[in-house]
């Protein structure tokens, strides 16, 4: 006799749609970042921002700081190393370029983390490879419509490649400890690190603060704090390649940002890419549930 009981999501499947929906909350809270990043910098120059917003982030994560031990600090650090270079060199970098020219640069991102997982001996699926490439032409659709020319940025560029090694890194690292003290241990080592990058122009700038406020509020709570802890709850149960490719939707969400704030949109190869871009991750989610393969990282992390 048949059961009418519906059968219930497994835990992995359960575990797997969470992971997603935090990565895609940040997905769309780093669409709103270089206009926030753009607004603070006609004020503070990139180091003095950069402090400030993570001096906010980490002493909100102050309290789960409690329970350190030698392996949460070794790992915190090691993760938060490649999380400061890509926030600041995102931060110089958003102060010469359009947004939608770093839209693109931070896509590369997914091609990146395939990249570094092929070295680390993973195996990229044939899918991957052809959402990767759906996604990729989509921004770059959305970037070339303006007619400005890609012109390579070293910044950006360093920002992609910090993030894609973050990503592959906290996929290894985020199953083996509190998502809260992990990100406050990254928090306070990224903060350390720009309170001595913003010295040399710390002093003069503190009476200009009251005029940002409000954008390093949003900056360090919902852009900084919020972000790194659903990149710790993500990164425990979707992989990097395919986190990489969800945030291949920061710049659709980005226009929407810059339409409702705004008012501005874009035209028919604007549209055109970010179906290809939407497309290209729909591939990936109707496919078969693929567990992240921690095994894989390289043995010379494991053992340290």
């Amino acid at each position: 006799m048949e059961s009418n009981t519906p059968i219930s999501e497994s835990p992995q499947q359960l575990q797997y749609n969470l992971g997603l929906l935090a990565l895609i909350t940040v997905t769309a809270i780093l669409g709103s970042l270089p206009s926030a990043i753009k607004e603070t910098s006609l004020v503070l120059s990139s180091s003095v921002q950069f402090f400030f917003r993570f001096a906010i982030a980490a002493l909100i994560f102050l309290p789960f700081l409690r329970n350190l031990n030698l392996p949460l600090l070794r790992d915190g650090l090691i993760v938060g190393i490649f999380l400061f270079g890509a926030f600041a060199s995102e931060t110089i970098g958003l102060e010469h370029s359009s947004a939608n020219r770093a839209s693109f640069i931070f896509s590369l991102r997914v091609v990146f983390v395939a990249l570094f997982e092929i070295c680390t001996r993973k195996k990229i699926s044939l899918v991957f490879i052809l959402a990767s490439t759906i996604v990729l032409l989509g921004v770059g659709f959305m970037s070339w419509e303006a007619g400005e020319p890609l012109i390579d940025s070293l910044w950006l560029l360093g920002c992609a490649v910090c993030e894609s090694i973050y990503l592959i890194l906290l996929e290894f690292f985020a199953p083996r400890h509190s998502s809260l003290s992990l990100t406050a241990v990254q928090l306070w080592e990224i903060a350390l690190l720009g309170l001595l990058w913003s010295l040399p122009k710390l002093g003069e700038e503190l009476p200009m603060l009251g005029e940002t406020w409000g954008s390093l509020l949003y900056l360090g709570i919902i852009a900084t704090a919020l972000v790194i802890l659903f990149y710790a709850i993500g990164m425990q149960w979707i992989p990097a390649r395919e986190a990489a490719l969800f945030q291949a939707l920061e710049p659709v969400f980005g226009a929407v940002f810059a339409f409702f704030l705004l008012g501005e949109t874009f035209g028919w190869q604007g549209f055109l890419g970010a179906l290809m871009v939407v497309g290209g991750i729909s591939i990936v989610l109707i496919r078969p549930f693929d567990p992240p393969i921690s095994e894989a990282i390289p043995d010379a992390i494991e053992k340290m």
